[in-house]
């Protein structure tokens, strides 16, 4: 089985994967009790099961293990293969594999639930993470530091001409969505925002999608300009005035902004580690381009557990 061998290659296991083989170990037990939930329930093309039949993992089953069918998906999100690739790859039918694909990637979402890895995704969500991330400021003050962005990716040109007009973006000519993060300083992804057009504004998504309490420090780019929340302190580069020039002062404060504010770059990589997101997403069915988002960011959180980013907190700003 293709597990199996990537397991002995910690290097191919990461580049097949995106996880050291000590993560995917730790990831089985909570795929498996989310598959054999799920799979008591209803069959991998999402219909209920009658109930006359049990599920039963066949010894003769196409992927005939619970750790390589999550082997199969995550490698499926890491590679964005062709499916009749992916399929040669594990020796299956192409309409298996398209089977496979859209039932393991809702079992993947759910064993992901059960680790605890999954982002908010409403804003009261989000309220009572940051509550708790607040209960336990006073022994680590870093805590209270929180930054946001919007992140956009390419999607297939739909074929609705109004769809059309309403997905494209000018800043990156092409037909594109937008999630916004909120992410804390240690990359923790703590809100993925529902799914909207790739030209909506940065500002206008963090009006509409969530807010931030009082007592947070707030990192943020200029293109949250005017976006002050009552309560937040805000740490946000300063633009140049027309005409003029930043100070000395201004500068190294932009520096020291911009060092911290990287954070979030650092996440976001980390999430389109999956070329799923990185490249165009091929998937109509399910609402997969719009779901799967959610699914590496919390792939991205459970990873952090075990190779979490390290900084060192030096700037004054904090």
């Amino acid at each position: 089985m293709k597990y199996e061998q990537w397991l002995t290659n910690p290097t191919r296991c990461k580049a097949m994967t995106g996880y050291s083989v000590e993560a995917f170990q730790e990831l089985v037990p909570y795929f498996e009790q989310a598959h054999n939930e799920y799979l008591s329930r209803y069959h991998l093309n999402g219909k209920r099961r009658s109930g006359l039949r049990q599920f039963v993992l066949y010894a003769n089953s196409p992927l005939p293990s619970v750790a390589e069918r999550l082997a199969f998906i995550l490698s499926y999100c890491k590679l964005n293969p062709l499916q009749e690739q992916h399929a040669d790859l594990f020796g299956i039918e192409q309409q298996q594999c398209n089977v496979f694909v859209h039932g393991l990637q809702v079992i993947l979402d759910k064993s992901l639930a059960l680790a605890q890895a999954v982002p908010a995704q409403t804003d009261a969500q989000l309220q009572t993470v940051l509550a708790a991330s607040k209960a336990h400021s006073t022994d680590d003050p870093v805590s209270k530091h929180l930054l946001h962005e919007g992140v956009e990716r390419e999607i297939p040109r739909p074929q609705d001409p109004d769809a059309q007009q309403t997905h494209y973006s000018g800043k990156k000519k092409n037909h594109t969505i937008k999630h916004a993060l909120v992410v804390n300083s240690l990359c923790l992804v703590l809100f993925v925002s529902a799914t909207v057009t790739g030209k909506t504004h940065d500002k206008k998504l963090a009006d509409t999608h969530y807010s931030i309490p009082k007592g947070f420090t707030l990192w943020q780019d200029t293109g949250y300009q005017g976006y002050r929340p009552e309560g937040v302190t805000i740490q946000q580069p300063m633009k140049k005035p027309r005409g003029k020039e930043l100070t000395a002062q201004q500068k190294q404060t932009n520096r020291i902004v911009s060092a911290f504010r990287v954070r979030i770059e650092h996440a976001i990589g980390s999430i389109k580690r999956y070329r799923i997101l990185k490249d165009e997403c091929r998937l109509r069915k399910n609402q997969f381009t719009h779901k799967i988002f959610l699914t590496c960011a919390a792939l991205h959180n459970f990873r952090l557990r075990f190779h979490p980013f390290h900084y060192e907190v030096t700037y004054s700003a904090l």
